[in-house]
């Protein structure tokens, strides 16, 4: 099993990078002719399991056991004319470490009290979440740890200039996003599946679109990668963002009725670009995500933003880092950031990684910065073993009688990964 340049392969999302070929240019086609016969078709199974046993700084104080499970079905044909197209189904179900997908509670910091994040008309009372980061800094945080739902079920067809799908699933700027290596699977300081440390984690890849229905165009590779190099392009786009996935939940009201928004009529763009030069690989990806209207109290906008990743590597060195920035949903200074870089070394089965990932939350007033120290090794075709360390610290803000003060919580946590995929 070979590792890809942002991770490895064994950590490929299912319903995201795992899904059917982007053109009839692959080499993945089954060993028969499509022109043989009328219409051959092909049905396969996948899954993706994984279990993280936490020590350290959780929330009980004590160990902590998180789990992550995808399983999907593909059906793909080609019809009597050589063309192709089929259906993704993915279903995921995860136990993580909190209760809120993405962001959550930092901090205690109420609305109209001083400067901390307030929304609305004169008189409004309700905590506003952040559209972007789904932070909030005032009322009870969701306490429901488990969490199941559909994340991809789309149908394709591959056009000759790429893949076109239409129904549930990523937009583009989550399709081919280019980053640093990242020793484990599912814990990671940038965007891992489950959380190993405090609520607030950067996530480097833009989520705008989430996964609800939206209609999606990837290109094939064009170019050459040991000469010009190879261009890759991606446009999505979704209606209305509005239903809870596995790491993003846009919502009008919080747990606790905190206010929120939903955006709709998401426009995104992508372009990955890979080149070889000797013993040298790189790659770049940058996007970029613009909604056309949003539901929501006053003082909440259509959400935007951008983001760029590059990846480089050398015989067994890898190395890489990627960078967001968005509007977070609302009118006012309350820009969101986060950036994150790994190095990584990789000798036989063994990964072994530093990673960091930061992030900076204007409208809240809270940002962080975690690192983490990993090591993996993958077992046979579909194993993987991963254990490593990590160290967080997040500022969150805090109403005290002379006013808002940053707070610092430190979280330390040592985890082990088991995974297998088949």
């Amino acid at each position: 099993m070979k590792r890809t340049t942002s991770a490895i392969l064994f950590a490929a999302l299912s319903g995201t990078l795992a899904g059917p070929p982007a053109s009839a240019q692959t080499t993945d086609f089954p060993d028969y002719d499509p022109y043989a016969a009328d219409d051959v078709s092909a049905v396969s199974w996948r899954g993706d399991i994984g279990l993280v046993l936490l020590a350290g700084d959780t929330p009980d104080g004590g160990l902590d056991l998180l789990a992550d499970i995808e399983l999907g079905v593909d059906f793909e044909t080609f019809t009597e004319t050589g063309r192709r197209w089929g259906v993704v189904l993915t279903g995921h179900a995860e136990r993580d470490l909190y209760g809120d997908q993405s962001g959550g509670r930092v901090g205690t910091c109420p609305p109209r009290i001083g400067d901390c994040a307030t929304i609305g008309l004169a008189g409004t009372t309700a905590a506003p979440i952040a559209p972007d980061s789904g932070l909030y800094s005032a009322g009870a945080g969701s306490e429901d740890r488990s969490r199941a739902m559909i994340s991809d079920g789309y149908v394709y067809t591959d056009t000759g200039w790429g893949e076109l799908r239409l129904g549930y699933g990523a937009g583009a700027a989550r399709l081919d996003p280019v980053g640093g290596p990242s020793a484990a699977r599912l814990v990671r300081p940038d965007g891992g599946h489950l959380q190993a440390a405090g609520p607030a984690m950067a996530r480097t890849e833009t989520p705008h679109s989430g996964h609800d229905p939206k209609l999606v165009f990837r290109s094939i590779a064009l170019g050459q990668a040991s000469s010009v190099g190879t261009v890759r392009a991606a446009l999505s786009f979704t209606p209305e963002v509005s239903q809870c996935g596995i790491d993003y939940c846009p919502r009008l009201t919080g747990p606790a009725g905190q206010s929120g928004a939903i955006n709709r009529d998401v426009t995104e763009i992508s372009i990955t670009y890979s080149v070889r030069r000797g013993e040298h690989e790189w790659s770049m990806s940058t996007s970029a995500s613009q909604a056309g209207r949003v539901e929501g109290a006053v003082g909440f906008v259509p959400v935007s933003g951008q983001d760029v990743g590059l990846s480089w590597r050398w015989n067994d060195w890898r190395a890489g880092g990627r960078w967001r920035r968005s509007n977070n949903g609302v009118d006012s200074d309350g820009d969101l950031e986060a950036w994150s870089a790994s190095v990584g070394l990789e000798q036989g089965a063994w990964l072994t990684a530093m990673e960091f990932a930061a992030f900076s939350d204007d409208f809240i007033h809270a940002d962080g910065r975690t690192w983490q120290a990993a090591t993996s090794r993958l077992v046979g075709d579909s194993g993987l073993v991963a254990f490593g360390i990590q160290s967080a610290v997040t500022h969150e803000p805090v109403i005290e009688p002379a006013g808002r003060v940053q707070q610092a919580t430190r979280t330390l946590t040592g985890f082990v990964e088991l995974g297998w995929r088949f």
